[in-house]
């Protein structure tokens, strides 16, 4: 069996997993989403970063933290599936499968190396079928776009590009970098990410939420970026993107899971954030 510790090349994204999988087990339906492949990854853990989940299930901070991982994959698969397109740009993967389930076409996993043969070795160990290939790349270095060619990827083709769980561990300027590259893609292709509001903007319970994740990272993956809903779409427009779409997290989860689930709290805190490559005459 595997441990959660100082070795682990991600934390973020095994808890990300655990968050997943605990969802159809403790929250009632309509569920968002049922991650069995997440589920299977967090039975290779002892101890399971699953059992913690379900043993603080009502947490404020722990259901809170579980709906907004649930939230945002569920937000994203839907405007792939919507999308038609055929070609899937996972950034930042670490070990989500999740938004790729269902999908025909070819999907690329982008993330550090170490992150991905991680990612390789688990999926094997429990016995996953991951279709996805895997992209070894630094998104806040040049050549970003000469790797994804080099492993596949149809430039040629309307992409999707997911960035789940990423924007905010990420500088303001390594943010406008990966978009950028990545708005060379042709028109129709869209980018579907997450950012976190500044304090100003959240409300109360965003806030408090945010300052208990702070706290507990214990300065480990540290924020770096939580742009206002102006900021983002200035970034987009900047890096090449357009028809930007906003819409807070709380907002994309059907009015009948809140109903079903009246001890989850609503917060601002989370953007959800849909925009498109557009013909040069449209941006």
């Amino acid at each position: 069996m595997r441990t959660l510790d100082a070795s682990t090349p991600s934390p973020t994204a095994l808890l990300s997993a655990a968050a997943r999988a605990a969802h159809p087990l403790a929250d009632q339906p309509p569920h968002l989403l049922n991650d069995t492949d997440a589920q299977a990854l967090c039975s290779l853990f002892e101890p399971s970063p699953l059992s913690y989940q379900l043993g603080a299930a009502q947490h404020p901070i722990m259901a809170a933290a579980r709906i907004s991982t649930v939230a945002r994959s569920a937000f994203a698969g839907r405007l792939i599936g919507d999308s038609g397109l055929g070609q899937l740009l996972v950034m930042g993967a670490g070990l989500d499968t999740s938004v790729s389930t269902g999908f025909g076409g070819r999907v690329l996993a982008v993330d550090r190396p170490d992150v991905l043969g991680w990612r390789a070795e688990l999926v094997a160990e429990a016995g996953i079928e991951d279709a996805s290939i895997p992209v070894a790349a630094d998104l806040t270095e040049p050549g970003l776009v000469d790797a994804l060619g080099a492993a596949g990827l149809d430039a040629t083709a309307p992409t999707a590009v997911v960035a789940l769980g990423l924007s905010m561990y990420l500088t303001a300027a390594d943010n406008r970098a990966w978009l950028t590259a990545l708005s060379c893609l042709p028109p129709g292709s869209m980018v579907v990410f997450d950012a976190l509001l500044p304090d100003v903007d959240a409300d109360e319970a965003g806030r408090g939420y945010a300052a208990a994740i702070t706290a507990n990272a214990g300065g480990r993956e540290p924020w770096h970026w939580r742009p206002s809903a102006d900021e983002v779409d200035m970034t987009l427009k900047a890096s090449g993107w357009g028809s930007v779409a906003i819409t807070a997290e709380s907002d994309a989860v059907p009015a009948a899971f809140w109903q079903a689930n009246p001890g989850l709290v609503r917060q601002r805190l989370v953007q959800l954030i849909h925009a498109q490559v557009l013909p040069p005459t449209t941006l």
